[in-house]
């Protein structure tokens, strides 16, 4: 039943990018719309969809308790999917200015314009939503301190501007409503249901977005790349399998729990096709901007295929 909702959750997150493709291909999402609509769900419905869903959370032990398990967890699955994107371009003997993609493409996710949507569809109720929250920070700090020195060491962010990175709406939102959640503050229903309501807009507005990406690819080169390939099975299949194994080890030999939702957030998280934003990165560090956006294309279509897969393995082994 539930891997019959999450097929059904990424075919309509699916048919939504392909509508903001047609737009793009039509004009009707320009580029300067576009980047408008990235701006417009990173800084305003993404945070209100944090922020609503933390306010209608009740706090108790174990949700802080898991909380805290999601956080270590993020942390090492990031790491770990560092450590293989690195072996997997060493065995493939790519070039620099390849293989510092390949590596943070490998480790890094579209956790906001996919997963959060996929997560919040997947689990109502907000708890999902908050443990694929901690996963972001985790990731967003492994990005702007590991991370972003992959592409050019020399020409990293100081120290500054890495803390900006870290600190955007969606991370004050996020502790805005770790806030008010602990002190148990309700929003009057007059505030939050236009705020829930614009926040709810975030998956169609990301999958629109999405999608106009995907359409700049050029469909006659992206299938041509072998490593493209190499990078998904891994990314998506190899390395999200082994962390399921490694974990569900660790935890029988430690004897803990852990609430199977917030399991199954870490391991999709981790899972989600590749990062929209190391395009821009690539781009920006004058390195294969168009290899990053191939493996976003790629990613991003056989995820349709690997995300069900990973969470009935999933189910098989946690629920």
């Amino acid at each position: 039943m539930q891997s019959e909702i999450i097929l059904n959750q990424i075919l309509i997150l699916g048919v939504l990018a392909l509508i903001g493709a047609i737009a793009s291909r039509t004009g009707i999402i320009t580029e300067i719309l576009k980047e408008g609509i990235a701006s417009l769900v990173f800084n305003i419905t993404l945070p209100l969809l944090i922020l609503s869903s933390f306010t209608s959370l009740d706090v108790t032990f174990e949700l802080l308790r898991n909380g805290l398990l999601v956080l270590i967890l993020s942390f090492a699955a990031l790491f770990f999917f560092l450590f293989t994107g690195r072996l997997s371009s060493l065995a493939q003997r790519l070039k620099k200015e390849t293989a510092g993609i390949h590596i943070l493409h490998t480790a890094f996710g579209n956790t906001v314009f996919l997963g959060f949507p996929l997560m919040n569809a997947l689990f109502p109720g907000g708890q999902a939503l908050f443990y694929a929250t901690l996963f972001y920070l985790a990731a967003t700090t492994v990005m702007w301190t590991v991370g972003v020195n992959l592409l050019i060491p020399s020409s990293s962010p100081g120290i500054k501007q890495k803390l900006k990175n870290l600190l955007n709406p969606n991370t004050i939102a996020f502790a805005v409503g770790i806030l008010f959640m602990l002190a148990g503050v309700n929003i009057p229903s007059v505030i939050n249901i236009p705020l829930t309501g614009l926040g709810e807009t975030t998956s169609y507005l990301s999958m629109l977005y999405i999608g106009s990406m995907l359409a700049q690819a050029d469909i006659r080169q992206v299938f041509s790349r072998q490593q493209v390939y190499l990078l998904s099975l891994n990314k998506l299949i190899i390395s999200p399998v082994l962390l399921i194994i490694v974990f569900r080890s660790i935890f029988n030999v430690l004897s803990l729990n852990m609430d199977p939702v917030a399991f199954a957030v870490v391991i999709l998280q981790a899972g989600t096709p590749c990062m929209t934003i190391v395009v821009v990165l690539a781009k920006k560090f004058n390195a294969d901007d168009n290899h990053a956006m191939e493996n976003v294309f790629i990613s991003t279509i056989l995820s349709l295929f690997s995300l069900p897969l990973l969470y009935w393995m999933i189910g098989a082994i946690v629920f």
